[in-house]
């Protein structure tokens, strides 16, 4: 973590990363994710899945759903952290109720539901642009205290 980052809180890096002034991962880029919202305990993607994350049925992959609900659950956790931090995650539940089509747009939404100093707990949902729920996650999260992000 760089010396520039001192005294910024969790969600303060994630606004950093949602407005561009810190790099995002090179893996939301692939999924399509982009980080909208940014608040204490919830975050919001918009998600785009491109035509490489469908399978043979022509709809994105359950792999790559519970892939962007992990991200929004880890994001949602790190929101919540006193300074950056990165979080593992110790438990992930898919739950997937709708296809997610590629090329339409969803919203991606992270919750902390209860957060403890060496877990925390998660819900993320995957919702239509007609608001209907596709796919939703609950997690447990544990902080990474070996590694900041940078």
């Amino acid at each position: 973590m760089g010396a520039g980052r001192t005294g910024m809180t969790g969600a303060d890096f994630l606004r950093a990363i949602a407005d561009g002034s810190v790099e995002s991962s090179p893996h939301l880029t692939h999924l399509g994710l982009r980080l909208v919202l940014v608040e204490p305990g919830r975050v919001e993607l918009v998600w785009r899945p491109g035509p490489e994350l469908t399978n043979r049925s022509g709809v994105v992959h359950g792999g790559y759903i519970a892939t962007a609900l992990d991200d929004a659950c880890g994001m949602a956790s790190g929101s919540a952290a006193e300074r950056p931090t990165l979080h593992l995650t110790m438990n992930l539940n898919v739950d997937y109720l709708r296809p997610v089509r590629a090329g339409e747009i969803y919203t991606v939404a992270g919750t902390v539901t209860h957060r403890g100093r060496t877990r925390i707990l998660t819900l993320a949902t995957v919702t239509a642009a007609d608001g209907r729920l596709c796919a939703q996650a609950t997690s447990s999260l544990t902080p990474n205290r070996l590694t900041t992000p940078g």
